[in-house]
């Protein structure tokens, strides 16, 4: 089904930016992560339409019915849950690669901004500030 292929194409151009976009948080380069970001929604967008048009196309039936009566989808049926597969890994590790990057970005910026209670006279200070009322 030529649907199947399209969608498998689509899903392969995002594999591809996850792919460069784990280089990208590998090496820290946020100007060129943020433009995969923007790139994503593209795709994201076709493949919803792709969907669509499937769901029109198939009705009411299930995958496996279709494949019942189509079996010469199996294989860009197959081609596509290989590629959604190795989406869902690759968009995990990124998921993981991003957490540990803001644990990194969150331990320097520790180190270098004291904590708020350095810059404050704390309570000790509060309690001995008298106010004389008679004045």
């Amino acid at each position: 089904m030529e649907l199947i292929d399209q969608l498998t194409a689509e899903h392969a151009a995002l594999l591809k930016l996850a792919e460069e976009k784990k280089q990208v948080l590998i090496q820290n380069d946020m100007q060129r992560l943020s433009q995969l970001v923007k790139e994503e929604p593209v795709h994201l967008k076709r493949i919803e339409q792709l969907e669509q048009q499937r769901l029109a196309q198939m009705g009411t039936m299930t995958m496996t019915e279709w494949l019942q009566t189509h079996p010469e989808d199996v294989d860009s049926m197959r081609r596509l849950l290989q590629t959604i597969g190795q989406l869902k890994v690759l968009n995990e590790l990124n998921a993981e690669l991003l957490t540990q990057s803001l644990h990194y970005l969150n331990w320097h910026l520790e180190l270098l901004i004291p904590e708020a209670d350095d810059f404050t006279y704390g309570q000790s200070a509060l309690d001995r500030a008298h106010f004389n009322r008679n004045a």
